[in-house]
């Protein structure tokens, strides 16, 4: 007895044999392939979700730096602008008093208006025999320490004559010889044989001191002798009297434009030139005391990052843009972890109870009961990532929705009769066709569901969808059944279209801007090609629209390019393309034109002729001038026909401005 007793206590303590396994899976597979069904749609949502956020944070960091480089590049515009204006009050007189300049830089009151900038100053250029001279006579205005430095014989020498604010830091560079260093000698030069403005190299400015030493560079614009022809390089070498120049700190230089930007926690550092060496870094972000004490932020490594190149005249800028760990913890992706750890659990307790219903039936109606609970918790947090997730029975033809399905394609759920009509007739009619074909070749098993298409709602708007699913074949490989999900992607294509919008079109004007015309003018000369055509191309530019912005503010001369603009487009066909090039210039292209550009160029230059009526009723007048080129009479490259156009106008401006002249003819 007490050998039976136990042999039957071990046979009860062995585990169940591969039999007793089978049958048991046999009897519950389908609690298993429920709960593997529900895991692939947790999965599904949970990655579409994680692509999603990732692309969204992808395109706000973009965001961002197209931002930050349109801030720094209308930030330096404006600078030229500085500079230009000081030209233009040594064209307006014989000579330029020290007292004059003060109160011309006073005015445009550096400080408060373009931070960043150390100053406004203007350099002469000396012959050697010309420096004692020089020199004298500024000891005899009472600068009796004054000396052109460094010391030394050069073939040619230059000297800060003026420099506004004078202050205590400005009066270091008083005198100095910027001409002998190599970095400035060679921006110099390139602003002198061009006549328009060059930034140099990265110098260490003469204003420094040991306290709060900061990375430099000069910005030049050339001055000539009044009435003098600069029209080739030897000309400009020869009349050259002098630059109006300004210093840059570049750190108040970064700091300054970034108060006025927008800013989502995102670093950057500007290198000068083409490379990223450590000897070329130009401004990098200061560190904060906090961070340094954070062993997160200390061990931080960014998920984005991206290098962009900004082109100067006479100098590029490298800057290399990366994502900080404020920016990525602000955006961290809670919700796919959400979804993700919900879909799992809610999984799991499916499977529980569907089992206990397969081996209890005693307890059906109240796992039946517990069941529905469970997925309807499991649809619900589906909903919380706006996901919709939806059945086909291929085979019977029977659709079903959950309720963010409905909500997607903003149906109600009451009034429908055929759902899957009512589905199809939503989406948008241009991509009816690609939807059914993919569709179809999902049903053959040629490739997955996977699609991006629109749909439009009763109110007329539209809304992007991306669709996957994963169909289900029997033994003779026919379609039974797809199961899938749908999710709203419209915030980002918006964003996208935005993105593209603001890097090809002028954001005052709205009309294409520089990167944009010359794409458009590319396809021209390639259509003229095809065809044997000829083309023309405009530049205009406006008379004294500067003094518009000194007299009424550059609010008013804002409103006054938005009305140009307006009216040149009045004048041009819906084939032709007008443009802003930035300041008051704008370009046309006129395709298959020729012998009727000049007179497209005279309605346009008349029709700015006429008032301008603000909205308290006063009148503003202006004129242009324009050049006209064609193509390929003129010039068979695109940079050379631009170059043609461009003297053109110059050459309008010359003969008195309000003139229309084309190349050629002069």
């Amino acid at each position: 007895m007490a050998s039976k007793f136990t042999d039957t206590e071990n046979n009860a303590d062995r585990p169940p044999n591969r039999k007793n396994l089978l049958a048991f899976f046999r009897g519950t597979y389908s609690p298993w392939l429920i709960f593997l069904l529900s895991l692939s749609v947790t999965f599904i949502a949970w990655s579409l979700t994680n692509k999603s956020h990732q692309r969204h944070t992808q395109d706000l960091f973009t965001f961002e730096v197209v931002q930050t480089l349109q801030a720094i590049e209308q930030r330096m515009r404006g600078y030229e602008q500085v500079l230009r204006g000081g030209i233009g009050l040594f064209k307006a007189s014989t000579h330029v008093s020290r007292q004059e300049f003060h109160d011309y830089v006073s005015k445009l009151e550096v400080d408060k208006r373009w931070p960043g900038i150390q100053g406004i100053g203007y350099a002469v250029m000396l012959k050697p025999k010309e420096k004692d001279i020089f020199v004298n006579a500024l000891r005899l205005e009472g600068f009796n320490e004054f000396n052109v430095f460094p010391a030394g014989l050069r073939e040619q020498y230059s000297s800060i004559l003026y420099l506004e604010p004078f202050t205590a830091r400005n009066q270091r560079a008083f005198g100095y010889d910027m001409y002998s260093e190599k970095s400035r000698h060679i921006a110099m030069d390139i602003a002198r044989d061009n006549g328009n403005v060059a930034l140099s190299a990265k110098v260490k400015l003469v204003q420094e001191s040991d306290h709060d030493l900061q990375n430099g560079f000069l910005m030049y614009l050339p001055l000539y002798q009044n009435g003098a022809a600069i029209e080739n390089i030897a000309q400009r070498q020869k009349e050259l009297i002098g630059y109006v120049y300004s210093p840059f700190r570049m750190d108040d230089l970064i700091e300054g434009i970034l108060l006025s930007a927008k800013n989502y926690q995102i670093n950057f550092s500007i290198y000068d030139g083409d490379s990223q060496a450590i000897e070329d870094l130009l401004y990098s972000p200061k560190i904060k005391p906090d961070s340094v004490s954070n062993p997160d932020i200390k061990a931080f490594t960014p998920r984005f990052s991206v290098v962009k190149t900004i082109e100067f005249p006479g100098r590029n800028w490298t800057l290399h843009f990366r994502s900080t760990y404020v920016f990525e913890s602000i955006l961290k992706n809670n919700l796919a972890t959400l979804i993700g750890f919900t879909g799992t659990t809610l999984s799991v307790l499916l499977l529980f109870v569907l089992l206990n219903i397969a081996r209890s039936s005693t307890k059906a109606r109240e796992a039946s009961a517990e069941s529905k609970v469970l997925i309807d918790r499991l649809k619900a947090g589906a909903s919380a990532g706006i996901v919709g997730i939806y059945d086909w029975d291929v085979k019977n033809n029977i659709l079903n929705w959950d309720s963010v399905m409905y909500r997607l394609y903003d149906i109600d759920k009451s009034n429908v009769e055929n759902l899957q009509q009512a589905w199809f007739s939503r989406i948008h009619i241009d991509d009816q066709a690609y939807v059914d074909g993919e569709i179809q070749a999902a049903l053959r098993n040629e490739r997955e569901y996977s699609l991006e298409f629109r749909v439009l709602w009763p109110d007329n708007s539209v809304h992007y969808i991306k669709a996957v699913s994963k169909t289900s074949f029997d033994h003779a490989g026919r379609a039974i059944r797809i199961v899938g999900v749908n999710y709203d992607i419209t915030e980002q294509k918006n964003l996208q279209i935005r993105l593209n919008k603001q890097a090809s079109y002028d954001q005052l004007t709205q009309l294409p801007n520089r990167r944009l015309i010359n794409d458009r003018l590319k396809q021209a000369i390639a259509f003229t090609d095809r065809n044997e055509k000829n083309m023309a191309i405009l530049f205009i530019d406006l008379d004294d629209f500067k003094q518009i912005n000194d007299s009424y503010g550059h609010h008013v001369g804002d409103w006054l390019l938005i009305e140009v603009s307006n009216r040149i487009q009045a004048c041009l066909r819906t084939t032709d393309t007008v443009g802003r090039l930035g300041g008051d210039e704008f370009v046309v292209i006129l395709p298959t034109i020729y012998q009727h550009a000049e007179d497209v160029a005279n309605k346009i230059r008349i029709t700015l002729e006429n008032d301008f009526v603000m909205d308290n009723d006063e009148l503003l007048t202006i004129s242009s001038s324009i050049g006209v080129a064609i193509y390929p009479q003129h010039a068979t490259e695109q940079a050379l026909l631009m170059e043609c156009a461009d003297k053109a106008m110059y050459e309008a401006k010359k003969r008195g401005r309000n003139k229309v002249m084309i190349f050629g003819d002069f």
